[in-house]
């Protein structure tokens, strides 16, 4: 049953129901959060930032399920300027909607729809609304990922499924060298457009499962958590960035140009990539000079040559079907262009290629 968000308070502490306990809340740097429970969910639905919206955010755990709501515009503001925050738990934070900056040790970050956050234990973090947005965070606890790790040795079928996920092996390692900050970034892949419907499925069957507990629940929850971590490893979906607290918020930025145009060979303009980013053209281009040395054109070049060159040498495609697939409508411009990077024409390189097999 959902009941009214309620704190017990503690001088500068404070503890939300059963699930959550807040310390040095006064802080102005930050505060700190102790899970209570194993796992931990919270929904949060911004409808934005004008009168008359507003914030509601559920809270789910083994323990109790709890409710918030208020009206945002001036209140939406004090969200997202309240104290940051780190934790004894990993948190993943997966937008269903809309997009919100998550700020990090001090810089703001990005995230779109469809794009997700893995957030270690010693990272300061707070997420702040810019508009409508529904996000859910999942809150996992030193105990429960070492239980799935135990538990690997009681698996029916024995794979390396687990030791080979990336965000199981990041958790684990964590727990080993808790000095370190640094966080995981999940960005979906080009032709992966449909990945927040995935998103959409696994979240609402581990809301339900926690909401309505049945026999055999525990075991689902630990499913779905393990099957949302298989979809987000999955190379061809999601791509998948190890950020250090040393890495530049514009080379994230940068990260995510390079993966989509390494998703496209390349064949995506100036207006997609603002579209699928959510940055204008001219910034987007001054990142490219900053970290590529090029402007955001000729760097989108370099990936359709470097396809055209794979093409080239293990392919019978002719080269006029090459230009065409890539987008090149002046074969001769092409030919320039190939030349230029590689010192050879097409048809010399394919030549020179075939005669080393």
């Amino acid at each position: 049953m959902e009941k009214k968000l309620t704190t017990t308070h503690n001088n500068s502490n404070f503890v939300t129901g059963n699930i959550i306990q807040i310390h040095n809340t006064n802080a102005h740097f930050s505060s700190y959060m102790d899970l209570l429970v194993p796992i931990q969910l919270t929904l949060e639905y911004c409808r934005g930032a004008e009168e008359g919206d507003f914030l509601n955010i559920l809270m789910l755990s083994p323990k109790e399920t709890l409710f918030y709501r208020y009206d945002t515009g001036t209140s939406l503001n004090k969200f997202n300027t309240r104290s940051p925050h780190r934790h004894n738990f990993y948190e993943l934070m997966i937008v269903l909607n809309g997009e919100v900056y998550q700020q990090i040790e001090g810089k703001d970050y990005l995230y779109t729809t469809g794009s997700c956050c893995l957030i270690n234990r010693n990272i300061v973090h707070r997420e702040k609304f810019i508009g409508e947005g529904k996000l859910l965070f999942i809150g996992l606890s030193i105990d429960f990922i070492n239980q799935i790790f135990k538990e690997e040795q009681d698996y029916f079928f024995h794979n390396h499924y687990l030791k080979e996920n990336f965000a199981f092996h990041f958790m684990k390692e964590n727990i080993q060298t808790s000095e370190q900050k640094n966080y995981l970034d999940f960005f979906p892949s080009y032709q992966n457009q449909n990945s927040v419907e995935k998103l959409h499925l696994l979240s609402d069957l581990l809301l339900n499962q926690m909401l309505y507990p049945k026999l055999g629940s525990t075991y689902a929850v630990k499913n779905t958590i393990c099957e949302l971590f298989h979809y987000l490893n999955t190379e061809s979906l999601f791509h998948i960035t190890p950020v250090q607290l040393k890495t530049r918020a514009d080379y994230l930025l940068f990260s995510r140009i390079s993966q989509l145009l390494e998703d496209t060979n390349g064949c995506l303009t100036r207006s997609d990539l603002e579209q699928l980013l959510n940055y204008s053209g001219n910034y987007l281009n001054s990142i490219s000079k900053k970290y590529a040395g090029v402007s955001l054109y000729e760097y989108g070049l370099t990936f359709r040559l470097k396809k055209a060159s794979q093409l080239l040498a293990t392919t019978n495609s002719s080269i006029a079907s090459i230009c065409s697939e890539l987008g090149f409508s002046n074969r001769t411009h092409f030919y320039q262009l190939f030349e230029k990077e590689y010192g050879l024409t097409p048809g010399d390189f394919r030549n020179k290629r075939k005669a080393t097999l």
